[in-house]
């Protein structure tokens, strides 16, 4: 049986007149690495703000392990936040700052917690954490501590200061002190947003080797597509609050189920047109071309198919292909080892497309007249 560590059941969070989050429901397997994908301003982080709790929703529920934990406070649940800014404390040592999450959960109940189970006392937690930062760590803490570092490749810097660190340094810091309390669910808000191309590829791999390692559930929020097809086992794609799309990385790159989700994974190539099926599949008529495309059972008028720059083919290979057309090079990007390309049909629909260059003589030049071509099966038939 299919175990669940987070449970979204029709989640929407209002801020006044704007709706952040509209009515999601999300079910997060065991052990796996889901990512919240979308544009700035879609939701995703509101949305992991309400499974941490740091945000209540207006509607809906939230379940950690099975347990409903609305209205329960962030340090009561049996999860762990690693922000973008990171969060650490510049007057701890690298030690300290890890160790914190434990000295957390260490407070006695009494100092923490109302009664009746609500919020803690503002007064009451701020004497107690004052007293905790000149507490010295016990045995089991500082052992737990070595073995969060030692996970981050940060083994020897316990006593360093945050401030002595670089930016990728800084951003394991944060995350050994998320894993050092051992969560159910770690939760990422763009952890690897500040820091360069190369370090941030680097650390992509790192993460889900790690997730990997502890078979801990990740939830990971990003606006880069690239990030989350190199790490996920499920991605959640999200737009003006809503879910677009869940599915693994193949699927949501290779099936998208709708327009946003084609344009925003990735690049592709977007043609709209009248749908009729054939004996042998279907057509989409646009401006007297007619492009072969599969069936698609909820198909029909006006609809749009996608087919990705890297899935058509230049010159001799496009020939026999399904759809074959003859264009006219209207632009060329040399990217290197790549060629991408903006060919123009005689209906004046615009193609871009990537050509591997194993042979620079074969590289195309503007206003060159090429043949272009795809197989009907690497359309994807749009109807949303």
């Amino acid at each position: 049986m299919t175990e669940y560590d987070v449970r979204l059941d029709g989640i929407t969070k209002r801020f006044d007149d704007v709706v952040a989050v509209n009515d999601v429901s999300l079910d997060i397997e065991s052990g796996k690495f889901l990512t919240l994908l979308g544009p700035s301003g879609c939701g995703k982080t509101t949305l992991l703000r309400c499974i941490d709790g740091f945000e209540t929703p207006t509607k809906g529920d939230v379940y950690i392990r099975g347990q409903r934990v609305n209205g329960i406070p962030p340090f009561e649940r049996d999860t762990s936040m690693v922000f973008q800014s990171y969060a650490l404390f510049p007057h701890m040592t690298v030690g300290e700052n890890v160790a914190f999450g434990l000295e957390m959960q260490g407070l006695p109940s009494g100092e923490t917690r109302s009664t009746d189970g609500g919020s803690t006392s503002n007064s009451s937690l701020s004497t107690s954490f004052k007293r905790l930062l000149k507490r010295t760590g016990s045995e089991e803490v500082d052992a737990r501590v070595a073995e969060a570092l030692e996970l981050v490749e940060l083994p020897e810097y316990q006593d360093r200061k945050i401030s002595e660190l670089s930016g990728g340094q800084q951003q394991r810091v944060a995350l050994a002190r998320a894993l050092v309390t051992q969560p159910t669910v770690l939760l990422l808000d763009e952890p690897l947003g500040a820091l360069d191309l190369k370090l941030r590829k680097n650390m992509q791999v790192e993460l889900k080797n790690l997730q990997e390692e502890l078979d801990t559930t990740f939830v990971y929020v990003t606006h880069d597509q690239e990030e989350a097809l190199t790490m996920s086992d499920e991605i959640a794609v999200m737009n003006d609050g809503h879910l677009e799309q869940l599915g693994s990385a193949t699927e949501i790159y290779e099936e998208p189920e709708t327009e946003f989700v084609a344009d925003f994974i990735g690049e592709t190539n977007l043609i709209r047109g009248s749908y009729e099926e054939t004996a042998n599949g279907a057509v989409i008529e646009r401006n007297g071309l007619s492009f072969r495309v599969p069936r698609n059972p909820d198909a029909e008028g006006t609809v749009s198919f996608a087919v990705r720059p890297e899935k058509i083919r230049l010159g001799t290979d496009a020939r026999e292909l399904d759809n074959s057309f003859e264009g006219k090079v209207n632009e060329e990007i040399y990217k290197g080892n790549l060629g991408k390309f903006v060919v123009e049909l005689s209906n004046g629909q615009e193609l871009t497309m990537d050509m591997q260059i194993t042979d620079r003589s074969e590289y195309l030049s503007t206003g060159e007249t090429v043949t272009v071509g795809w197989s009907a099966d690497n359309a994807v038939v749009l109807t949303r």
